[in-house]
Order: structure tokens, then sequence, then C-alpha cells
């Protein structure tokens, strides 16, 4: 029998398997077990196809979802954040699937994201490097805009956490703007708040308003392998060198670590630069298989750490599959091993 088909079969085995416990038997209240759920359009998540995708995706036995929403900005060098732009989710569909991620036992994190329209030389990381005080002023202005009015959101639909940034990085030298911004969000949301930082290995300090959060959070895309096929002690290898940072973060500032992201493409080469949405090569599902139980494993158990949420899971149940070589773990061997550690996390 094809070694794919068997894999797929198991995860399906596994999955009505599943169905047969309670959705309230396999919550964990001290760990985290999330997703990121992604849509891309006015409607992402409105209708059946986006239901359903849910759907699947709760019954990987995850019990949170970090819901992305993306505003945009023309380039590094605006100061206008458009939160109404084609491809932000509307309002009402975020209302509606949080409404629905209710329905199934799942609890919200809404994550908003500031993306940019026409710069492909650039990153959200690298807005406001050439700025000088009134270009900030202008641009914090603006993102307090869009942050409080999804705050606002946050805190009508009980979303119990709410990432009021993610990998804003050159912004981070502005620390009072960022405490102002922290400020206005109690006033309106009164869940758990974190920041999405991505800059662990590189400039491990460079938030230093985490004293103002709940939680310290980092996006983690390191590479742990130069291999192309890496095996999973390999890869465990590799979190050796991760955690005691992880550790070290925590013990500073006395939060526990939320990693609001992670993900492995299931691509050939797929733990190099896994942060690298854009490259080409051959599918590997092992290769993500092999990244999922490797950080499953050294995340398994660390006091300091409160939870995952992976990247990414699309509101398209015809998404993933054996030929699919983004991040989503859907209908791949990866969403085995994540099913089997979200039902026994400890």
């Amino acid at each position: 029998m094809n070694n794919k088909f068997l894999s797929l079969s198991l995860i399906t085995i596994v999955l009505i398997l599943f169905q047969g416990y309670s959705l309230l038997n396999i919550s964990n209240s001290e760990f985290q077990k999330g997703m990121s759920f992604t849509g891309y359009s006015r409607e992402a998540y409105v209708g059946p196809g986006a239901r359903q995708s849910l759907l699947h995706l709760r019954q990987t036995r995850a019990g949170w979802i970090s819901l992305l929403v993306t505003a945009y900005q023309e380039n590094i060098d605006s100061t206008y954040i458009n939160y109404n732009h084609a491809l932000t989710p509307s309002d009402e569909s975020l209302i509606e699937i949080i409404s629905y991620a209710r329905q199934l036992g799942l609890k919200v994190m809404l994550k908003p994201h500031v993306d940019l329209l026409d710069d492909q030389e650039h990153w959200r990381g690298q807005i406001g490097q050439n700025f000088g005080e009134a270009s900030w002023q202008l641009w914090f202005s603006s993102y307090q805009d869009f942050i409080l009015h999804y705050a606002s959101l946050a805190a009508q639909t009980g979303a119990e956490e709410f990432c009021l940034g993610c990998e804003l990085d050159s912004t981070l030298e502005r620390r009072q703007d960022w405490l102002a911004t922290i400020a206005s969000i109690r006033q309106i949301y009164k869940g758990r708040l974190v920041y999405a930082d991505d800059q662990l290995e590189s400039q491990p300090e460079a938030v230093t308003f985490w004293n103002a959060l709940d939680y310290i959070g980092q996006n983690l895309y390191p590479t742990l392998s130069l291999k192309l096929h890496p095996s999973v002690s390999e890869l465990c290898a590799g979190w050796r060198r991760i955690l005691p940072r992880l550790e070290a973060l925590s013990s500073r500032w006395k939060k526990p670590v939320l990693i609001t992201e992670i993900g492995y493409r299931s691509l050939e080469g797929g733990t190099i630069n896994p942060w690298d949405w854009q490259r080409t090569g051959p599918v590997d599902l092992k290769v993500q298989r092999n990244g999922y139980e490797a950080a499953l494993r050294m995340v398994r158990g660390k006091p300091y750490l409160r939870g995952i949420f992976w990247w990414q899971w699309f509101p398209d149940a015809s998404s993933g599959g054996q030929f699919d070589t983004s991040y989503t773990p859907y209908r791949k061997p990866a969403q085995l091993v994540l099913a089997l550690f979200y039902l026994f996390p400890r």
C-alpha cells in the first residue's frame, strides 16, 4: 500500500474515533492547543465552507483558534492603515465565525495583522524604518484607530485573548507609543493581551513592554537543521538551542510565553528557513510531519510555555492534501501528529 495513502487513511480513522469523545472532556485549561485560522477576503469566514473547515480544525482536538484579520498600508513609508480593504475580512464575517467557534467549544484569540500592498521589496517588520517624528505620530494615530476597532470587536464577541501587534520590528523603539496604545486597549478590552514578536534569535530584548501585557508572544520559524530530510531527533536537537531563550525571557519578565505562530510547509527542506512562504520545491509530507512531532515533543511539559498556535488552517475545506506544499497540516500526516498531541498534551 502507498505510504502516503496509509498515512492519510490513519488520519481519517483516528479522527473518526476521536469524535466519540465529548468536546468538553478534551480541553486543557493550562496549555492552549491552538491553530491559526487565516482568511484573506471580505467574506472569508462566511458560509458553509468556512464552517466545515473550522469543524475539521476542531476535530484535531484544538481548543483555541487565532483568528486572523489583516489590514493594509501601501508601503513601509505609508502612515495610513486601511482596515476596510477588499482583502480584509469584514466585521460581520468575524462575528459570524466567532459565534460558530463558540458552538464548537473553541476559544478565540483575535489577531489583527498589518501587511503591505504595493511593496514587494519589504515586509511589515520594516514599517517605519525611514520615519521622522511627524510620520511616527501619524502612523501610531492610524494604528490606534485600527487596533482599537478590533479590540472593541474582541470585547463585543467575548474573545478570550487579543494580539495587539505582530512582527512590527521597526516600531518597537517607540516604547511610549506602544504603552499608550496598550493603555487605550485596556480601557475597552478586559481579556488577556499579547504581542507577537519574531526576533528571539536576532534581538530577543527588542520588546521592552512585556510587563504591560499578559503573555510574551513569540512567532517561531528558526532553522532547526540544514538537512533537506531531517529526522525528528535532529530537529529536537535544534529545539534545545531555542528553548533556553524562551525560558530566559519568561524568567526575566515573569510572564508565560505563548507561541503565537509556528509552522512548516510540506515542502522538501521545509524546516530550513520555515518562514519562507515563497520558496518552491517538491512536496515532502514527511518533513512537515517530523517538524510537528519534534516541536510538540519539545514543548511538552514546559512550565513557562502557556500554549502553541500552528500556522495555518484555511477557511476552505478543499485546501491541503497530499499534493499541497503550504503550511496547513490539513489532510496530511502532520494532522494526525497534531491530533494525538492535542488529545494527550502533557
